[in-house]
């Protein structure tokens, strides 16, 4: 069974570090993929909670087929465990059927696997955090006012930095160790014995290795006291993709830093909730309006002149990135230095004794307002796995390699990429369309915001897995799809001929038809073949590591799985509860801001789009969660305006 990590949480300069009295831990299956480890790949035809009477109910144009489990649903704040751990099977769609009578939708239509998918929560559900203390805030505001300011205005929950009394945690500690040897990291750390000047990896083991006895040798010191036999461990990635490394060393919290100069947001919640679920860890969101050296402080301070009222980020990508965040199930949501940027200064004062909010301070009671609002949104849908090779080290910022400065995008920011790497970044690239950015890092300053989230036709409705992921998190996906550089062991060749046999769908490049024997003998040559095996399939598609026939596949799975139709492209995410379904929809254009510029609003960009659920039950209601009100319907369709930089959250109730 997963576990609900009840602690306190103390966050700094650029990380999330806390300290609990029980951890989720990692559950990391062959922690070696080269093939010598030995595993069971068998599994149980039923969970035995299930009733023996089961219904039937089109998730969208084929059928899923689903039986009673209880289970409380411990999505809401209040919940306090995790459902009791079953096995299920892949999806195994057939025809399409009208539900029975008096049928009534039920979370495991969609979630596979509850254990896998519910997410584990500090203090028993999601928390919005603001720092205060570290940043030089006692210097220009008091202290007194500023907490009750957080507090009454309900800016999330208050947190003290630095590190005072909470152990094991480092943040941003791929960046410090790519970029920073010899120098001060933002947590006031000397970066000592870092980067590929003063190591020489071999290959791409090697560097891992590298890395991570260096992880622990730097934070072992006060205040971090990371331990590798500890469970007790948290961590945070910043411009780099490490969150699954952190779960394979026993870290209890997994995160990722965005904002900044931090492109593709969807990539950082989908690589952060997808190594969540693999290793049964807490999952993080750390927001940094720092934008190429300027901050959005409102007014300039001695030991910030980098600040102004038009630095840093828009209000309007914080609130993007909190919704898409809050909706994506992830367990803590951080404001870096909200403390300060929440308020206009020191002197402004309302009636109620409470210091003035800034437009930054007014998102931030927007945002936790909604969340606060609206506790239970129930679990996240994403019916597909993305499956990456072990041995990825995505990082897209790198300057200390040995021979010159790089800030291109490499393998663990050192090795030129393969074509397997070269898969998975277009892969990204057509995952997230328009944020390219990310694998072009040679200069940020003249961003403007509209790579760091963007509309995309695929939603949010992916995680990212390493190759040795165990079969029972497999299993919880209806559709995996392979990429990258992956060697598979004997064992998860296994594994994921299981997953197929029991009902699962298998996207398999022709480049990795070398370690499935059975279908490379029955490939007939073209650009796509599907080939049934047991109540599975496979869909095999080339040529070797290219995506170039991958865009029809992809959708044509997903209107198989997810229960809506989009008349124009947004950003889009679906929940499921017992009885309903959640659909936000988040409009990224309209809104650009370049550093130290305010930001610029294209009213013209606002999106008319109707939305239709596909499946058969009634609707009975439309709720608008992001403004309380009822929502008009006709039929099983909604017409919603999402403005520019805007977003909406609709709640789907069927009778």
């Amino acid at each position: 069974m997963k576990k609900i990590i009840s602690v306190l949480l103390c966050l700094a300069f650029v990380l999330s570090g806390v300290g609990c009295s029980s951890g989720g831990g990692g559950n990391s299956s062959d922690p070696d993929p080269s093939g010598t480890e030995t595993e069971e790949s068998t599994m149980t035809s039923e969970t035995a909670s299930q009733n023996t009477e089961t219904s039937e109910i089109n998730s969208g144009t084929e059928t899923v087929t689903s039986a009673d489990v209880t289970t409380s649903n411990s999505a809401a704040a209040t919940s306090t465990s995790k459902p009791a751990a079953t096995t299920s099977k892949p999806a195994n769609t057939s025809s399409t059927s009208t539900p029975a009578k008096n049928y009534n939708l039920k979370m495991s239509d969609f979630i596979l696997d509850k254990t896998v998918h519910t997410p584990n929560y500090l203090n028993g559900g999601f928390e919005a955090y603001t720092d205060y203390g570290r940043h030089g805030v006692t210097e220009y505001f008091s202290a007194a006012v500023a907490e009750k300011t957080i507090k009454k205005r309900g800016l999330g929950s208050l947190y003290y930095a630095p590190f005072d009394g909470f152990p094991r945690c480092a943040g941003e500690w791929v960046y410090t160790f790519l970029n920073l040897n010899g120098y001060y990291a933002g947590d006031g750390m000397l970066a000592e014995g870092c980067g590929w000047i003063v190591n020489t990896p071999k290959d791409d083991k090697d560097a891992l290795a590298i890395m991570k006895n260096w992880l622990f040798k730097q934070y072992s010191g006060l205040p971090y006291q990371l331990d590798p036999k500890s469970d007790k461990n948290y961590g945070m990635c910043g411009h780099s993709m490490f969150q699954h490394y952190m779960g394979e060393w026993g870290f209890a919290m997994v995160g990722a830093e965005i904002g900044e100069n931090i492109f593709m947001h969807q990539a950082h919640l989908a690589f952060t909730r997808g190594a969540a679920k693999q290793y049964d860890s807490i999952s993080a969101i750390y927001f940094s309006n720092w934008n190429s050296g300027t901050i959005g402080t409102w007014e300039q301070y001695p030991e910030w002149p980098q600040g102004s009222s038009t630095g840093g980020h828009s209000p309007s990508l914080l609130k993007r990135s909190y919704i898409m965040a809050y909706m994506g199930n992830v367990g803590v949501y951080a404001f870096e230095v909200g403390s300060r940027l929440a308020f206009y200064s020191g002197d402004r004062i309302d009636s109620d004794g409470c210091y003035e909010l800034s437009p930054w301070g007014e998102a931030m009671q927007e945002l936790v307002g909604f969340s606060t609002k609206n506790p239970d949104v129930g679990i996240n849908y994403t019916p597909l796995g993305v499956v990456i090779d072990y041995y990825t080290g995505r990082a897209t910022y790198s300057t200390l390699k040995s021979g010159g400065s790089s800030r291109v995008n490499k393998a663990f920011g050192y090795f030129d990429n393969t074509a397997g790497d070269n898969m998975t970044n277009d892969l990204l690239k057509m995952l997230y369309p328009g944020a390219a950015g990310a694998f072009n890092y040679v200069d940020h300053r003249a961003n403007d915001e509209s790579e760091y989230q963007v509309n995309t036709p695929y939603g949010d409705t992916h995680d990212v897995l390493l190759q040795n992921a165990s079969q029972k998190v497999l299993n919880s996906y209806p559709v995996l799809l392979l990429s990258g550089d992956i060697v598979l062991s004997k064992a998860e060749i296994t594994r994921y001929k299981e997953y197929v046999k029991q009902g699962g769908t298998l996207l398999l490049n022709t480049a990795f038809l070398k370690f499935f024997n059975e279908y490379k003998a029955q490939y007939n040559g073209g650009s796509r073949q599907d080939i049934a095996d047991g109540k599975g399939k496979v869909i095999i598609y080339g040529p070797d590591y290219s995506v170039t026939n991958l865009p029809s596949i992809l959708k044509e799975q997903l209107k198989r799985f997810v229960p809506f139709e989009f008349s124009k492209t947004v950003e889009y995410l679906v929940n499921v509860k017992d009885g309903s379904l959640i659909v936000t929809l988040i409009n990224n254009n309209g809104v650009t801001k370049k550093p130290s510029v305010a930001p610029v609003i294209d009213n013209s960009k606002a999106v008319d789009l109707t939305v239709t659920y596909t499946g058969n039950l009634p609707i009975k209601q439309v709720k608008d969660l992001s403004t309380g009100k009822t929502q008009s319907f006709s039929g099983k369709s909604v017409n919603v305006n999402v403005g520019a930089g805007g977003y909406k959250v609709l709640e789907f109730v069927f009778d």
